[in-house]
């Protein structure tokens, strides 16, 4: 996230707030970044550790394996 934004995902002034807002999954997503960003960042920070991907998926994911015209 921090990475393809330039912040944190989540952000408070006190420890109950932080931690509540990483409860509830509840970060913004900026408008510059794409749906498959977007899918990876929702997968990554899901609030459920269980459910979020190991590092063999997080590296099948469209994202990082797309191709990109200059590259």
């Amino acid at each position: 996230y921090t990475a393809l934004s330039g912040h944190a995902p989540f952000e408070a002034r006190q420890r109950p707030e932080l931690f509540r807002l990483i409860r509830g999954a509840r970060y913004p997503l900026p408008p510059q970044l794409s749906p498959r960003a977007r899918a990876l960042i929702a997968r990554m920070l899901h609030p459920d550790p269980a459910a979020r991907p190991g590092p063999e998926a997080l590296l099948g994911h469209p994202f990082l394996t797309q191709v990109t015209p200059w590259g």
